[in-house]
């Protein structure tokens, strides 16, 4: 019996044109996932201590690394130590990164340069100065220059990010400077397109989320303060807050001596003197932290105009100046 040979159909030009293409995605979202992975993670750990102990295997150092957020994937960064370094030359120790690395980045780094024997702890909180920021840095750090910090420093009041950093010990004044500016764009960025679309500015929403930073003490009254202050600003009234006062005379208000708050001191001609002038100080009086910029972005609106810290240590608010005074009488005086 005779068998004919078998026909194969030639595939058609649409079909291939079809398998093309779906390659041609998989090979795009491969990629597209690839470069997501090995790109900085969002929250990535900067100018804080990250400890890699010794005897840990590459594929714990990962795990490590993962958790921590210095890189998004930790089976990639495991790949890239595996087939571009020698795994057993990581670097054991306590790494600080001053700026965001991507996962090859941080795979030589952490088997090319021992880092430093020893970090120490600066914590800058919310709401400090550069002044005082320059004070926390010079009892800590043996070459840092408190007057140089300062003169780096004072035009970027405001944009330091407050945060507890792990730094090495030789730290100087430019790079714990050029580290308090990265982190604080690093934690706003996120935060750009509302911040750049803003009327208030960029500038203007850090000035008064550096009020609030020290007016207020809790995400809360944060955003009661801020929408109590937005509201000022909208009516052409004067913000009225002692801690402007506090900046203008670099003298915490508490400090001062019985009676010295009074009319002539708050009658200061500063244009710190939201008593004397209206509207922004000219720069923020201090460095808030992202609670105090969220509260500004996201104020909570109300018919308060007035508010107070009582002795208890709770906020009260009033809508009128004769409901203010009440306030004060009540809640202030023991």
């Amino acid at each position: 019996m005779e068998i004919e040979p078998e026909i194969i159909q030639p595939i058609s030009n649409s079909k291939s044109k079809q398998l093309a293409l779906s390659f041609g995605l998989v090979v795009l979202v491969c990629l597209l996932v690839f470069a997501y992975l090995q790109n900085p993670s969002r929250n990535f750990p900067i100018g804080e201590a990250v400890v890699i102990e010794t005897g840990l295997s590459a594929a714990a150092i990962a795990d490590e690394l993962k958790d921590k957020e210095v890189v998004r994937s930790r089976w990639l960064l495991y790949a890239i130590l595996v087939a571009f370094h020698d795994p057993a030359s990581v670097k054991a120790g306590t790494y600080v990164f001053d700026a965001p690395l991507n996962t090859f980045a941080i795979a030589s780094r952490i088997t090319d340069i021992a880092p430093p024997a020893d970090t120490v702890a600066l914590t800058f909180p919310e709401g400090y100065t550069v002044h005082e920021y320059a004070t926390i840095a010079t009892a800590a750090l043996p070459q840092f220059n408190a007057v140089a910090f300062k003169e780096l420093a004072s035009s970027s009041e405001g944009y330091l990010f407050p945060e507890t950093y792990f730094v090495p010990y030789d730290y100087n004044e430019e790079e714990l400077f050029l580290l308090l500016r990265a982190t604080y764009d690093e934690r706003t960025r996120h935060l750009q397109d509302v911040l750049s679309n803003n009327k208030l500015t960029e500038n203007g929403i850090v000035i008064l989320a550096s009020i609030v930073e020290r007016e207020a003490n809790t995400p809360e009254s944060m955003e009661m303060v801020a929408g109590i202050l937005l509201s000022r600003i909208v009516l052409g009234m004067p913000l009225q807050v002692d801690a402007a006062m506090e900046y203008a005379l670099a003298t915490p208000l508490q400090e001062l001596l019985p009676g010295e708050l009074a009319l002539q001191i708050r009658e200061l001609d500063s244009p710190y003197n939201t008593y004397k002038y209206k509207g922004l100080p000219p720069t923020p009086i201090g460095n808030p932290g992202l609670t105090a910029i969220e509260a500004v972005l996201n104020p909570k609106n109300s018919d308060y105009l007035f508010y107070i810290t009582g002795i208890d240590g709770e906020f009260y608010y009033a809508e009128t100046l004769e409901e203010h005074n009440q306030n004060i009488a009540r809640y202030l005086r023991e």
